[in-house]
């Protein structure tokens, strides 16, 4: 039975969603699975895998049938119980997920399939607002498989919660050191603003601006640095440069909405916080659901 482990997307992705493996599209995955699970009978894995293609498309209910029966076919396997219990916390079960995956934990598995039970379990403690409990999952998860950088970034996620400053920086250089992530760079960097190390956070966003043809993101995290150290007309030009670079790029048909969220945040360091919510709202709407970003943004909130 192969290990699931997932996704957590920051910069314009899904929270936590499955891994997707490149194929034609999971509708198309859905029948091939079908039809084998027709002809061969029921299995374990087959089940798991078009469970797996059940939630990339958000047939959640589906997922958990397919998971339910997996589970009861193959009880001790902890990637079916992982999986079960995500698809539970998607329908609202939180108490079967909570449930399933504290089980598999019991049962002491290790490394990846250890680490996938207690992330899991650690989404359901922080959707209940249990972030200390949460985060003391989510370290046990790292130390369980420590290069999965979606748990890093989650754990991030937690410590920011928590107002761990100091521990997040911290961590995500750990992150970038195991990883060798330019994901958990970026990460890093925004922490750093954070913990107000304004030196060290300009010194690598100048090298970045310096670099990269791109420059968007980075204009805007300089420019939270120089509101932050009272160089207010120097971060409204960046904030402006910024703001022309990615209308530039948004396209009006089908605007990517990773770039719709920074335009947002753009809008809202400038001070326009109902255009920004306007983005936020439409980055939204078209599946950017980063629970990292969503719960810095007063705007949307209100």
């Amino acid at each position: 039975m192969k290990n699931v482990l997932y996704r957590f997307t920051l910069l314009g992705l899904l929270v936590f969603a499955p891994l997707v493996r490149a194929h034609d599209g999971p509708e198309h995955e859905i029948e091939e699975l079908t039809e084998r699970i027709t002809k061969e009978g029921e299995s374990a894995d087959l089940l798991l895998q078009r469970a797996i293609e059940y939630q990339v498309i958000r047939k959640n209910s589906e997922a958990v049938k397919d998971l339910e029966r997996a589970n009861e076919l193959d009880p001790g396997s902890a990637a079916i119980q992982s999986e079960l219990g995500r698809a539970y916390f998607s329908t609202g079960k939180t108490n079967e997920a909570l449930r399933v995956v504290t089980r598999g934990i019991d049962a002491e598995p290790t490394g990846a399939d250890l680490g996938s039970l207690l992330i899991v379990r650690a989404e359901v403690l922080h959707e209940r607002k249990e972030n200390k409990k949460a985060l003391e999952d989510a370290n046990a998860a790292i130390q369980a498989h420590p290069n999965n950088v979606e748990w890093y970034l989650f754990r991030s996620q937690l410590q920011y919660a928590l107002r761990l400053k100091a521990e997040r920086v911290t961590g995500l250089d750990a992150g970038i050191k195991q990883t060798g992530s330019g994901v958990l760079h970026r990460e890093w960097v925004d922490a750093l603003i954070e913990d107000g190390q304004h030196a060290t956070a300009l010194e690598k966003i100048e090298a970045e601006i310096n670099s990269s043809r791109l420059r968007s993101s980075w204009l805007i995290r300089r420019a939270k640095v120089r509101k932050a150290t009272g160089q207010a007309d120097a971060a409204k030009a960046d904030l402006e440069a910024a703001l022309k670079e990615l209308n530039s790029r948004i396209s009006s048909t089908s605007p990517d909405p990773s770039l719709l969220a920074d335009r947002g945040l753009t809008y809202d360091l400038l001070g326009d916080t109902e255009t920004a919510r306007k983005d936020y709202v439409s980055a939204r709407d078209k599946g950017f659901t980063e629970a990292w970003m969503l719960e810095r943004i007063s705007a949307l909130k209100k």
